[in-house]
């Protein structure tokens, strides 16, 4: 004789209350989650909230804020933006506030705290970007917040940060034969020719003596050229030499004029014409460009050739981590939002 299926009728009951208690008619546990949420309401009204991600409240006051640092970074202020780009702005900046709050929620949870010698090596990096301490602090002053704080919040800002690369390297992380097989596929062939970022151009390279005719009257440039180019044709005097001597070029006059390698794609093509024209060790005739006149020599030259593996793996691994980070961190950020209790209200977003 069969049990009779006490516990799945009992279950089928259960289900059976909470749909006419939720869907059709106004039961307690109905009147309970309405009650609950329209108290949420009131209360963000009152406390100017817009936000409330896992009982933690974002305030109006600190979307304005960060609304403010994130158009200071982009060298612009609210009164800048059109009114209706600027709702779409503090709405936009509202998310980005409900991602890294959840971030620093879960890593503080875990208790997190990233290694205090990458968290000093990043803050010391942070503020090397300032020419001053005193610049510094008067950043800090218009960001609303003083040195400490600062200081504060970017080690809980790298924290945050080396607490999601722990969560997502092992589906990030690019394997040698995942790099192999993208660079096997995505190279092309010598019979199909070559893709863009597969071939190394041709190159040469070559050192100059540069004269400026910019604001300088042009026959005096030309006859000293000459003169250079007939000391050097002479033996008279070496091309470092004469390159330290009278090159106007500040960044290869001291290394005797040296240009290292360079394809015709670095370089204005009046100047590139006549140099790739020479063979390595020819000395080329003085020429001119529009910035002033030329004295080239070429010492080594390289033919155009497809790029090895070895040579851009770290590229390749780079792009492919790339590309799997922002997928993988919207997936995370999908499912920390699934558990999260979130109540969001767009109506307390202050509007110009």
């Amino acid at each position: 004789m069969k049990k009779f299926p006490w516990r799945a009728m009992l279950y089928g009951a259960m289900l059976l209350y909470l749909l006419v208690d939720l869907k059709l008619c106004r039961g307690p546990l109905r009147q309970a989650m309405t009650s609950r949420r329209d108290a949420s309401v009131e209360t963000a009204a009152r406390n100017k909230w817009v936000a409330i991600i896992n009982l933690e409240p974002v305030t109006r006051e600190q979307l304005d804020l960060a609304v403010y640092r994130h158009l200071h970074q982009r060298g612009k202020t609210p009164d800048e933006i059109p009114a209706k780009n600027l709702v779409m702005i503090k709405r936009a900046v509202l998310q980005t506030i409900i991602d890294d709050t959840l971030v620093r929620q879960w890593a503080d949870g875990e208790k997190f705290v990233a290694p205090p010698a990458e968290i000093a090596a990043f803050i010391d990096s942070w503020e090397s970007q300032f020419p001053s301490p005193e610049e510094r602090a008067a950043r800090a002053e218009d960001q609303g917040l003083d040195e400490a704080a600062i200081r504060t919040e970017l080690a809980r800002i790298w924290s945050r940060k080396r607490w999601l690369e722990k969560r997502i390297s092992a589906a990030v992380t690019v394997t040698e034969e995942e790099a192999r097989a993208w660079f096997e596929a995505n190279r092309g062939s010598a019979e199909s020719g070559y893709r863009e970022g597969f071939i190394e151009p041709e190159k040469v390279r070559a050192r100059h003596i540069f004269l400026s005719t910019v604001e300088v009257d042009d026959e005096s440039r030309e006859d000293l050229i000459r003169e250079i180019h007939r000391r050097l044709t002479a033996g008279e005097a070496s091309f470092e030499d004469l390159a330290k001597a009278h090159s106007e070029d500040g960044r290869t006059r001291e290394k005797g004029g040296d240009l290292n390698w360079f394809s015709r794609k670095r370089l204005p093509v009046d100047f590139t014409g006549p140099v790739f024209a020479l063979d390595p060790g020819e000395l080329g005739e003085p020429f001119k460009t529009r910035l002033g006149w030329h004295l080239v020599e070429v010492l080594e030259r390289q033919a155009e050739r497809p790029v090895s593996y070895e040579e851009i793996v770290v590229e390749i691994k780079q792009h492919l981590e790339s590309e799997r980070t922002e997928a993988t961190v919207k997936e995370l950020m999908q499912k920390l939002r699934k558990v999260a209790n979130l109540q969001l209200f767009p109506e307390n977003i202050p509007t110009p």
